[in-house]
């Protein structure tokens, strides 16, 4: 008979005592046996290299509860909520979870459920009114808040001012077949750079860890192990790859990032011989329509040469396994259920000709991460790295 399993999609960048919370509150109220995390590789949803690899945050997961850790294919997860969103949730489903738990700000699924049917039923009102209002300057964010604004009023609509809120609703409109549930995020706020206690935001131990200060409280052991132990990226050398890829490229290939827009690429290459920096150049570049998080979507996927015109179909790359989660994988495959193509080991694997360039993104991903990290680049490299197996 099959486990009961819960899905979880994150970043776990890096895997904090909020995501453990998140772990054991999700198996609390779901009587789940098994826990899969669908999770961003090396470059993150929000733009940008991770703080550290994909195969030490996916042990780091299992070390700490997971039992089944994968990735989102880099096309996915570099990309927009809706994007991120609807892979990770296809993911999860392929995998047989049966419950989807994801955090919020707001901790209520009717309300988050209500906001997402709204979205659904008037969805192509709400594309409109999104599309007339970034005409005229607005940016992404602020244009959907004000079209659900206008159909629910001012106190529904602020529901999505919270940016686990806006994920969670992006969830709920993309799940088909599993329950979702949603854990009320506790301590600080998403964008908050001070800790509470034992709780801090992942943004909030990043900035903590590049002051130098102690995040020891703020992390269980295993993640703590693994992240400090972790190869540090340099962010000049991704400043600098990014400017040659910005002198180097055509206008119309940059113009092809997905979260490129009208005269950004332009801007980027008259802008690189004036920056000094990743923040100056981002700064330069963002405006009252583009937020600096796309900004920073929009550097990685011109690093990447992401093509918004290729498409690519959605499949499951394996980083980290429990022996629990082992049997239960191994289960899944013999009964046919999953119906996106599984990748164990990238040498090995003849891959179907609709997710080669979605891979070929993920190789290249890795090969910059190394780049950044100044690690060998074969013996790191997608063709060597393995899945991490706990108790192996």
């Amino acid at each position: 008979m099959k486990k009961k399993s819960v899905g979880i999609i994150a970043e776990y960048n890096p895997f904090h005592n909020g995501h453990l919370y998140q772990l054991n509150e999700s198996v609390r109220l779901t009587g789940a046996e098994v826990i899969i995390a669908a999770m961003s590789g090396n470059f993150v949803q929000r733009g940008g290299p991770a703080i550290a690899d994909k195969w030490d945050r996916a042990e780091a997961a299992v070390r700490c509860g997971v039992d089944i850790a994968v990735e989102i294919p880099t096309v996915f997860a570099c990309s927009s909520a809706q994007n991120f969103a609807g892979a990770g949730v296809e993911i999860l489903e392929n995998l047989g979870a049966d419950y989807i738990s994801f955090g919020s700000e707001s901790g209520n699924i009717e309300e988050l459920a209500e906001i997402s049917r709204v979205m659904e039923q008037n969805s192509w009102e709400i594309d409109e009114f999104i599309r007339s209002k970034i005409k005229e300057g607005l940016s992404y964010p602020r244009a959907r808040r004000q079209a659900i604004e206008m159909i629910t009023g001012e106190e529904q609509a602020g529901i999505l001012d919270s940016p686990n809120n806006i994920l969670a609703v992006e969830y709920m409109r993309k799940i088909k077949r599993a329950v979702p549930i949603t854990v009320k995020r506790t301590g600080p706020g998403y964008n908050d750079v001070t800790a509470e206690g034992e709780l801090a935001s992942a943004s909030a131990i990043r900035y903590l860890l590049n002051e130098n200060r102690d995040i020891s409280p703020l992390l269980p052991g295993e993640s703590k192990k693994i992240l400090m132990k972790a190869a540090p990226v340099s962010e000049e050398k991704y400043f600098n790859m990014l400017c040659y890829r910005a002198l180097s490229a055509d206008i119309a290939q940059m113009d092809k990032a997905p979260a490129g827009g009208e005269g950004l690429s332009n801007k980027l290459k008259n802008s690189v011989r004036l920056c000094r920096s990743l923040d100056d150049l981002a700064d330069t570049l963002k405006s009252k329509r583009y937020t600096r998080t796309r900004i920073d979507r929009f550097l990685a996927q011109v690093l990447l040469a992401i093509d918004r015109d290729v498409h690519t179909e959605n499949y499951i790359r394996i980083l980290a396994l429990s022996k629990k989660g082992g049997a239960y994988l191994k289960d899944l495959k013999k009964s046919g259920a999953c119906e996106l193509t599984i990748i164990t080991n990238m040498s090995k694997e003849n891959l179907p000709e609709e997710i080669r360039y979605g891979v070929s993104r993920d190789i290249l991903a890795s090969d910059i991460y190394n780049l950044l990290c100044e690690r060998d680049m074969y013996r790191f490299s997608e063709y060597v790295r393995k899945p991490f197996i706990s108790g192996e």
